[in-house]
């Protein structure tokens, strides 16, 4: 897996952008989970290409390698 990394930016009226990289699928909205509820309500999500693509657990890599 690459590099996961969460960019946090907050404008002059308080709102606030959290973007999320190196995460598949649905995987950004559990990491993201508590900030946001530690922030506030969620106005607006959008989603970039990754969160399209297909997770790989390690657990499912690992037991195709030892096959």
């Amino acid at each position: 897996m690459g590099m996961q990394q969460i960019e946090i930016q907050v404008d002059h009226d308080g709102n606030v952008t959290v973007h999320v990289e190196g995460v598949k699928g649905e995987e950004c909205i559990r990491i993201t989970k508590n900030l946001e509820e530690a922030l506030g309500s969620v106005t607006d999500r959008s989603f970039c290409a990754e969160f399209f693509e297909e997770q790989v657990s390690e657990r499912t890599a690992e037991k195709v390698s030892k096959l």
